[in-house]
């Protein structure tokens, strides 16, 4: 199970403190606690980028600081530390308790654009919403250019090239406020016909409104259609829910494509980053009867620090707290197994499973097994994430800033067991939607499997 929590929203009403700027020497020495947690907790930090690379980059944001840094410029800065590892959960967690205050006022840029090499463009939803034109090309927000802003964003983020140009369109807003970019929001854009203009947006969203915006899984984490009469569509975007709410939720899917006779089901993982592993056991127990498995092996580093983190969650029978401090414990054996879950409503037709950037995780895990034992036909693009990759979460406090982080304990070998090869999940057929598509938001994938059923 990779068990990965990006977003804990109820943080959003918590009490705290507010702390403005901290001193060169206190934000030098909450890198030192980072890098020496890192070194302890994760099994293999370096797998990515040389230790001598790292540590000089270390050096140049050491060297960059001030006599003292804010806040919101720490933040990020503990972005591009963290994203050199080119582990895409290794990342300062999303919801911090030092700005809670800042995140509850309605200051985050309200839209969904489209980014496309460096240039930000105006979706149709975007343009109904802001009164922007359809297709329109943004090239500043509040006098500073767009050009500037997202190459700098995408070293914010880590893991493969595709998820680091996903996620950092949809961190937009945030990381438009950690640069100091906030409402009321001044911008220019080029229309149709060429022409510069400019558009004043007085108000913006409050932090986890605008992520809703470009991440819909935060308020809403699946959702069931019949298409053209013809294509069951369950849009799975979140496993971070409720376990019995979701096995509700297939069941209830399952019995009305059954009651109207559909023989095709898409299972769309294209908004979905991940959480509960098991969640995926449980979708699989609805449309397969195969043996599978969804992870070939894991090295888990030991720790005391990570056994001490287990036991304050609550778990004391992990057998991992046997294990003996600074080894790596090797587990699984590549063989596929019987479903844990068993259900008398399990569908016998056709399955597709959507991919795409943001499928990443156990998402990806999802994708991995799907494919390796031909449970679904993939379409779409290439996942986020390599079958080999980073996973069981890490959070601590930085003991100055108390910035939360977040890092990883094991790596993960995928469902065909090759450990030697990092690439993600690959489509049976590859879809992608271009840059009009986008903007009209056509959907190119869901109109090639509706082309495809008889």
């Amino acid at each position: 199970m990779k068990s990965i929590t990006l977003f804990l929203f109820t943080l959003l009403t918590a009490n705290c403190f507010s702390q403005t700027f901290i001193s060169k020497q206190k934000a030098a020495d909450d890198i030192d606690f980072y890098n020496k947690t890192i070194e302890e907790v994760h099994v293999n930090p370096f797998l990515f980028i040389q230790k001598k690379a790292y540590y000089q980059e270390v050096e140049k944001l050491k060297n960059s600081l001030g006599d003292s840094i804010s806040t919101n410029d720490f933040i990020l800065l503990l972005y591009r530390l963290s994203a050199l590892l080119k582990d895409g959960h290794n990342t300062p967690f999303i919801v911090q308790t030092v700005i809670i205050d800042e995140l509850r006022k309605e200051q985050f840029f309200p839209y969904n654009l489209i980014s496309h090499n460096n240039k930000l463009f105006i979706p149709k939803s975007a343009a109904i919403n802001s009164g922007l034109p359809v297709g329109g090309e943004i090239i500043s927000i509040n006098s500073v250019y767009v050009n500037t802003l997202l190459p700098k964003m995408e070293k914010y983020i880590g893991g493969n090239k595709a998820y680091v140009k996903e996620m950092s369109g949809k961190f937009f807003s945030y990381f438009l406020f950690l640069s100091g970019i906030k409402a009321p929001f001044q911008i220019q854009y080029i229309d149709s016909s060429g022409k510069i203009k400019s558009k004043f947006i007085a108000t913006g969203f409050k932090f986890k409104d605008a992520l809703a915006v470009t991440m819909p899984h935060i308020k809403n984490e699946y959702s069931f259609n019949i298409l053209s009469d013809k294509l069951g569509y369950i849009d799975f975007m979140s496993m971070s829910g409720d376990f019995n709410r979701f096995d509700k939720f297939l069941d209830s899917c399952f019995t009305v494509i059954k009651k109207n006779n559909i023989k095709h089901v898409a299972i769309d993982i294209r908004k979905n980053s991940g959480g509960n592993s098991v969640l995926g056991d449980l979708l699989f127990s609805y449309i397969t009867t195969k043996k599978y498995t969804m992870m070939g092996g894991r090295k888990w580093k030991v720790s005391a620090i990570y056994k001490n983190y287990l036991q304050q969650k609550g778990d004391t029978v992990n057998d991992y707290l046997k294990k003996a401090n600074g080894t790596v414990w090797e587990l699984g054996n590549c063989e596929p197994q019987e479903n844990r879950f068993k259900n008398n409503n399990q569908f016998s037709g056709k399955v597709y499973l959507l991919t795409g950037p943001f499928t990443f995780s156990s998402a990806n895990m999802i994708a991995d097994g799907a494919k390796q034992y031909k449970i679904a036909e993939l379409i779409g693009e290439p996942t986020g994430e390599n079958t080999n990759d980073f996973g069981e979460a890490y959070v601590f406090v930085l003991p100055n800033s108390k910035i939360k982080m977040q890092t990883t304990t094991s790596f993960d070998f995928g469902a065909n067991c090759n450990k030697n090869t990092y690439q993600p999940v690959m489509p049976d057929k590859l879809i992608r939607n271009n840059l009009q598509d986008k903007i009209h938001e056509k959907d190119k994938v869901l109109e090639y499997i509706l082309s495809q059923i008889k």
